[in-house]
């Protein structure tokens, strides 16, 4: 019992203080880049009202060790009591109409403190990512990077993607330099070039619907891209259909400015396994996975799907990954030891929550949440810094912003989504008596014109947890 409580002593450290004491709460989150501010080291955008602000990430990230809190209070029925009701009052909002879910879960004890309707399977919209990024860090360290490579070898350069689609146009051109320097090392200037895009099968998903890349939601999944595909740097603007084949038309050009005559077009081929090689690589895997939670990016959400279906071996297809993300969620729901019934419902088609299809019980959300939050599971605890804070950071920064909900600013940490008739919000959050809690809100069938009314109820719903009872 000793150990365990040792253990949480560091789980949710800026969260507890910002119930406890607000202004060194956000001191400290400021401090450790848990959220941006005066003193982080990266800055925030505003966000337009109808998603996220495309954020000119800078990808770096500094951990830091905090304090921690004391542990939480064990689980008082008439509080969980009050809390249900509160929550549940929301549903009589005109834009709700009774259609209201949610589960809070209490990290320290994975009790469930208050319930609606919610082993309903329901569309989890972009809260969906939270399920992917958990898969992902159960799977890889975080430390990983994403390599891009090219070969040169007898004349031949092959570009070979390694899965980043992160790529920025300077590293592109570092590449082609190195390439180039390599070729006239080896006694060539007149070079064909090759790309070696095998690593990923990828492509777009049949599941997205019109949710796609026409309407500019996200870029065919592909084992290398330049700026994630976005062909005007927008976060929804335009979206290459053949990512690693404008790379590769790219480097083409790039290997030119660095004085090489690059022959033909460029072919399909295998990189030489011994042949020599230079290469550039991406951030490691665990800031793509902030940097998709923050502003809810749907191009590195997909491809992280992807890389759970290579870490266990499966088919790197749409379908192939989004079996793979649901096939680690339900390890870990079997490992928390959850009702088996509660997962007879799901039902996940891609990695970021564009599909109409996806289904997920807020329950099996907020216990997922519960477990990030609750200090047992390390692997998962990045996530509880990721996700943007209500009012502050992220898909977050321009919400709670009504009178019933600006008390909530800076309190509620959440992994906002939005799709078709369903509003969401997920995440972690210490309630009014100080206990932390992993928790699920879902707003569904709705008109798509009161999409604005409804994020505001889920705001309101998720304001009752921190509320004073």
């Amino acid at each position: 019992m000793a150990r365990r409580t040792s253990e949480r002593i560091w789980r949710t450290t800026a969260m507890v203080l910002c119930a406890a004491v607000p202004a060194s709460f956000y001191l400290l989150g400021d401090l450790t880049d848990a959220f941006p501010g005066v003193l982080t080291l990266e800055s925030s955008s505003e966000a337009p009202g109808a998603g996220p602000g495309a954020q000119a990430e800078d990808w770096e990230r500094v951990d830091a060790p905090a304090p921690g809190p004391a542990v939480a209070p064990s689980t008082d029925p008439e509080l969980a009591d009050d809390l249900e009701g509160r929550m549940s009052a929301q549903a009589a909002l005109p834009v709700v109409e009774g259609n209201l879910a949610f589960s809070v879960v209490d990290a320290d004890t994975g009790a469930v403190l208050a319930s609606r309707d919610a082993e309903t399977a329901r569309t989890p919209a972009s809260t969906l990512k939270l399920l992917t990024a958990a898969a992902v860090l159960r799977l890889y360290t975080g430390d990983e990077v994403l390599i891009t490579r090219a070969t040169v070898q007898d004349g031949l350069i092959t570009l070979q993607g390694g899965g980043d689609m992160t790529l920025s146009t300077q590293q592109l051109e570092d590449l082609a330099a190195q390439a180039a320097d390599l070729a006239k090392e080896q006694g060539t200037t007149s070079v064909s070039l090759a790309l070696d895009d095998s690593f990923l099968v990828g492509g777009s998903n049949p599941a997205w619907g019109d949710n796609g890349p026409a309407g500019g939601w996200v870029t065919p999944t592909a084992s290398l891209a330049v700026e994630e595909g976005w062909l005007d740097g927008e976060q929804y603007g335009p979206k290459s259909t053949d990512p690693a084949g404008d790379a590769a038309e790219l480097f083409a050009r790039l290997l030119d400015d660095q004085g090489l005559t690059v022959q033909g077009e460029v072919t399909a081929g295998q990189a030489p396994a011994e042949a020599p090689s230079v290469e550039v690589h991406s951030e490691p895997l665990e800031q793509i996975v902030r940097h998709t939670l923050l502003i809810s990016d749907n191009t590195t959400a997909e491809l992280l799907a992807h890389l759970v279906a290579d870490a266990r071996g499966e088919e790197t297809t749409p379908r192939g990954a989004a079996a793979a993300v649901e096939g680690e969620i339900r390890d870990l729901a079997a490992e928390l030891g959850l009702d088996p019934q509660m997962l007879e419902g799901l039902d996940i088609r891609d990695g970021s929550g564009l599909s109409r299809d996806d289904r997920v019980p807020p329950a099996l959300l907020a216990a997922v949440l519960g477990e990030v939050a609750s200090g047992d599971a390390p692997v998962l605890q990045q996530i509880l810094f990721d996700i943007p804070i209500a009012g502050l950071s992220g898909t977050l920064v321009d919400r709670f912003d009504e009178t019933d909900t600006r008390d909530a600013r800076g309190l509620v940490r959440g992994k906002t989504g939005y799709l078709g008739g369903s509003a969401t919000l997920a995440g972690v959050v210490v309630l009014s008596d100080g206990r932390t809690a992993g928790y699920s809100i879902v707003v569904h069938g709705f008109d798509g014109v009161d999409a604005v009314a409804a994020r505001a109820a889920v705001d309101e719903v998720a304001a009752e947890m921190v509320e004073a009872s």
